[in-house]
C-alpha cells in the first residue's frame, strides 16, 4: 500500500512539480531585454520564479532523503516521477488541449 501511495505521490510530484519549476525557470530568466515594455514587469516576478524553483527542489530532496532506508519505495517514487515528467513533455509535445478533454 505505501508503494501505490509513493508511486502516486511520484506521479503527482513529476507531472503537476515538473510543470511548476519551468513556469519558475521562465519566471526567473524572462527573455525580455533591457528598456522593453515588458522589462519592469518581468523583473517583479524573478524572485518568485527562484522561490518556485527553490520549492521544488525542497520537496524533491525531502522525498528522496525520506525513502531512501526502504529502497522499494524509492524506486517506485523515482519511477512514477520521470513517467510524470515524461506525461509532461509528451503533453507539451502534442500540444493536448486537457482542458477541452475535461470539460468537454
Amino acid at each position: 500500500m505505501k508503494k501505490a501511495v509513493f508511486a502516486v505521490l511520484g506521479l503527482l510530484q513529476g507531472a503537476i512539480g515538473s510543470w511548476w519549476v519551468l513556469l519558475g525557470w521562465a519566471f526567473a530568466f524572462p527573455e525580455s531585454k533591457a528598456g522593453s515594455k515588458d522589462y519592469e514587469e518581468d523583473l517583479a516576478f524573478i524572485p518568485f520564479g527562484y522561490i518556485m524553483m527553490l520549492a521544488w527542489v525542497l520537496v524533491m530532496a525531502y522525498a528522496v532523503i525520506r525513502l531512501r532506508k526502504n529502497k522499494g519505495e524509492l524506486i517506485s517514487f523515482l519511477a512514477a516521477w520521470a513517467a510524470g515528467t515524461a506525461a509532461l513533455i509528451i503533453i507539451g509535445l502534442m500540444k493536448i488541449d486537457i482542458s477541452a478533454m475535461l470539460f468537454d
